[in-house]
């Protein structure tokens, strides 16, 4: 095994410097496609003079590290163009020189730490190996590269690292599958005061008397309270674990610590860190959040805490990070969230919670996240219950929710209140076991561009099931147990696109379903059909075509440089799609209307354009187009009466006291006048 991972690694090194001698060979060639800038950038060369033989010296962009493109990942937001994340942060233009070594025992380590180039900038150690290959190297050994702006350290699981002397020139570090330790002669901060000493927030349950807001009236339920660690407590704690401490390191921007068994967390350990904007502590075990945990990185944009073992939340435990902007605790263990959970996080803009066995999610959790644009949900494990409490949501406060999408909910009823307070939210997805759709449920969501219900088991909507989603585009009803679409259900959605309804157990649709004026889209398949003339009015195109994920087109000037960019959608034919009768051997609906019932063009009545019946109950709509229909019936029959006159008149000339008037008259005179009259009796005829 271990000859296989050094045999890997001499390979990937061998193919690094194959890269950088093929980037250098192409800077040198004539007529090379470079833009031309107000300072050209100067040709970088390789240095292989000062690359030590086990590592791999060269020149790289900033933004194909592997760390810059987590920061991208980590600060990217795919829902919301409005976003304050700075994510040029990190993208730097000039190239970086960057060196990626292959690491054997702690003798050669310490040499090749000695022959690395002294203006270094990047540098990524490899650390292979089978378990018995261990390894310990010190950050003291790294104080010589005071240019060094990026770390990673990458090991097999027992290498160990030695926080002994600060990096203060470090701005980005990167640590996979270490052990971190702290020396002995490591200077710790001595502070005499607490951070609780300052911190003046409570939850809703412990404000006295509701003093505050009608909202403070709910009953909340009583919950332990996390005793905080004395400083002399700590400090000896401190001593018998080696816990590491990053005091010191004042320039670091980014800390990632991945999979090194990192599972206390303590106030002291990112004390100091002011610069600090991006740190995640993914796969660490972490049991708990122990209070003011990162209080010592106040500036922290975001925060990774994603698959660990974190079974409970409390509001100290995030307490002071008030620039927090995404918090990623999905894959956890948390049960419940509750006013007590959160501290306030006035700037965060993304929360992410899936993977979570949550069951219970208590009234004035998300009071103080009022600044939230996307939150998701949802396990496996568990089925979150989705309920009103009397007058409150469980999502109350989220004013500013754009994105909300929620996994394995569970209820018999979606009853009104449930989603309440959410004006914002353009996307709602919701996956689960909902038995029922009732009225007015998204009453009040006049931003909801939306809907995603598919796979959720539901066999009842309400007529009024849609009311106040005025501006609903994309409704996805699909993969449920439907047998039925209440008539007058989408009335209000004329600005309806797509609607998806495959995979159900539909027989029949209302007439007036295809007389939505924008709808592009409407998905019928997998359906058990019982066709009849009464469908004559789909449409195919409708029903054939698919939507395609939406392009970015960009109007752009002479210069290349873009002016206008948009978002086009596309749209493409699939006859795969089409809905097929089950009353007819499964036979194309078209197919069946055109051949076998040779049915005729259905007339269906809409809505005039004088009067409007949005808001009336359906039964009112359905005398207002009976009162339509006799109406438009009227002049038919008064147009017929006239043309009586006109059919009497014609017959006299065919009656015999005509035929004999004429006797007389010459033969061919005769002959002349019976072709005569023998159109006009056939001009008669037609007009009848």
């Amino acid at each position: 095994m271990q000859l296989i991972a050094l045999i890997i690694t001499l390979l990937l090194l061998a193919h690094a410097k194959a890269q950088l001698q093929l980037d250098s060979d192409a800077e040198l060639l004539p007529g090379s496609d470079v833009e031309a800038d107000s300072q050209p950038e100067p040709i970088a060369e390789q240095d292989r003079s000062n690359c030590p033989s086990s590592c791999s010296c060269q020149y790289a962009a900033y933004n194909e590290l592997p760390i810059a493109r987590w920061i991208n990942h980590m600060t990217s937001s795919d829902n919301d163009a409005d976003s304050t994340l700075e994510d040029t942060d990190f993208l730097m233009l000039s190239k970086i020189k960057l060196a990626t070594c292959l690491l054997q025992d702690e003798h050669e380590t310490q040499e090749l730490f000695n022959a690395l180039p002294l203006d270094l900038q990047a540098l990524i150690l490899l650390h292979g190996g089978n378990a018995e290959s261990q390894l310990t190297m010190n950050t003291s050994s790294l104080r010589g590269l005071n240019q060094l702006m990026t770390l990673e350290i990458r090991g097999n699981g027992i290498t160990t690292l030695i926080i002994d002397e600060p990096l203060e020139f470090l701005q980005h570090a990167n640590f996979e599958a270490l052990r971190l330790q702290a020396s002995d002669r490591l200077k710790r901060p001595k502070y005499s005061k607490l951070p609780s000493d300052d911190y003046e927030y409570k939850p809703p349950r412990d404000v006295a008397a509701n003093e505050v807001t009608p909202k403070y009236e709910l009953q909340f339920e009583s919950d332990d309270v996390v005793e905080i660690m004395s400083y002399e407590q700590h400090v000896e704690r401190l001593k018998q674990t080696r816990m590491p401490s990053f005091y010191g390191w004042s320039r670091l921007e980014v800390l990632r610590i991945h999979s090194c068994n990192f599972n206390e967390l303590h106030w002291q350990m990112f004390d100091g860190l002011t610069q600090l904007h991006h740190l995640s502590l993914e796969r660490n075990g972490i049991e708990e959040l122990q209070p003011f945990a990162f209080s010592g990185a106040p500036h922290l944009r975001s925060l990774s805490l994603a698959h660990n073992a974190v079974a409970r939340l409390y509001y100290l435990g995030l307490a002071g990070l008030l620039e927090l902007e995404t918090l990623n605790l999905s894959d956890n263990r948390l049960e419940r969230l509750s006013e007590s959970s959160f501290p306030p996080l006035p700037h965060l803009l993304k929360a992410d919670l899936r993977q979570n066995p949550i069951m219970y999610i208590l009234p004035a959790t998300f009071w103080v996240m009022n600044d939230t644009r996307e939150l998701q949900l949802g396990s496996e494990l568990a089925a979150l219950e989705l309920r009103s409490w009397n007058s409150y949501g469980q999502f109350d406060s989220l004013h500013k929710l754009r994105t909300l999408r929620l996994g394995n909910v569970s209820t018999a009823s979606l009853e009104q209140g449930v989603f309440k307070g959410l004006h914002a939210v353009e996307q709602l997805t919701l996956r689960g076991n909902i038995l029922s759709v009732q009225f007015d449920a998204f009453a009040g969501m006049e931003q909801l561009r939306e809907l995603d219900m598919s796979h959720c088991g539901i066999t009842e909507l309400s007529m009024d099931a849609f009311m106040g989603a005025k501006q609903l585009q994309l409704l996805n009803l699909s993969h449920n147990n439907l047998t039925h679409v209440p008539n007058g259900l989408l009335d209000e959605q004329t600005q309806l696109e797509m609607v998806q309804l495959q995979n159900n157990q539909l027989t029949t649709l209302p007439t007036s379903f295809f007389l939505q004026p924008r709808l592009r889209v409407a998905r019928l398949d997998q359906n058990p059909w019982q066709c009849s003339c009464d469908m004559s009015n789909w449409k195919p195109r409708m029903t054939n075509t698919i939507r395609l994920p939406s392009v970015r087109s960009c109007v752009r000037d002479l210069n290349g440089q873009e002016i206008l960019c948009r978002h086009v959608v596309g749209y493409e034919t699939d006859k795969n799609l089409v809905p097929r009768c089950a009353n007819h051997n499964g036979r194309s609906v078209y197919y069946v209307l055109r051949k076998q019932l040779h049915c005729g063009a259905t007339r269906i009545f809409g809505h005039s354009k004088g009067s409007s019946t949005r808001g009336l109950p359906h039964w009112r709509k359905i005398e207002l187009q009976q009162q339509q229909q006799r109406q438009q019936q009227k002049p038919k029959q008064k147009r017929k009466q006239h043309k009586k006159p006109r059919k009497s008149h014609g017959s006299q000339r065919n009656s015999l006291h005509f035929v004999l008037s004429h006797q007389k008259e010459p033969q061919q005179k005769q002959q002349q006048q019976q072709q005569h009259e023998a159109s006009l009796s056939q001009e008669m005829s037609n007009e009848i």
